[in-house]
């Protein structure tokens, strides 16, 4: 599979079958999260992957009550270093990372921003001066999922100035 294919597979996936990942493609994802750039290669990142069913139970009121974290093979948990600037950037480009290699491995994920920080910290035992800037489900997807409709690359790309909007060409 190429990039481009894994970028338009790729979907939010609320879905688990009931499965284990192989160490071998868990060592790929692995190193698909440490080969991601991040700002003066500081490599701001930490990931608690919480394969557990009970604490995955205990994470659900924590991610206002999304059900599916119970069913995923791994909840993700991204941490990072506030003081750092560029900490939400970089767990991102990570995640993004993961998420592709993924896609490609026949898995899928969901990025989870709806949490109370401060219960997943608790639950996980993330220290206080670490942020956790985002979470994830990954395991593999369970049923048909559809794609959504996309906006036009009109309707958020400029050219040269906002609000010029890209005709789409290439010139």
């Amino acid at each position: 599979m190429h990039v481009e294919e894994a970028i338009r597979k790729r979907l939010s996936i609320r879905r688990y079958a009931e499965t284990s990942i192989p160490d071998k493609h868990l060592k790929t994802l692995l190193l698909a999260l440490q080969l991601a750039p991040s700002a003066n290669n500081l490599q701001n990142w930490e990931f608690i992957f919480v394969g557990d069913p009970e604490l995955k139970h205990e994470l659900i009121p924590a991610c206002f009550n999304q059900k599916f974290v119970r069913d995923c093979a791994y909840f993700i948990a991204g941490i990072a270093d506030p003081a750092l600037k560029w900490h939400m950037v970089d767990i991102a480009i990570a995640l993004t990372n993961f998420t592709l290699q993924a896609t490609e491995l026949g898995y899928g994920t969901c990025w989870i921003g709806a949490f109370d920080e401060s219960s997943i910290k608790e639950i996980l035992g993330v220290t206080r001066e670490k942020k956790v800037v985002i979470c994830m489900t990954f395991g593999m997807s369970e049923g048909k999922h559809v794609h959504r409709r996309r906006k036009a690359v009109k309707d958020f790309v400029s050219l040269n100035y906002y609000g010029h909007s890209w005709d789409g060409s290439v010139t």
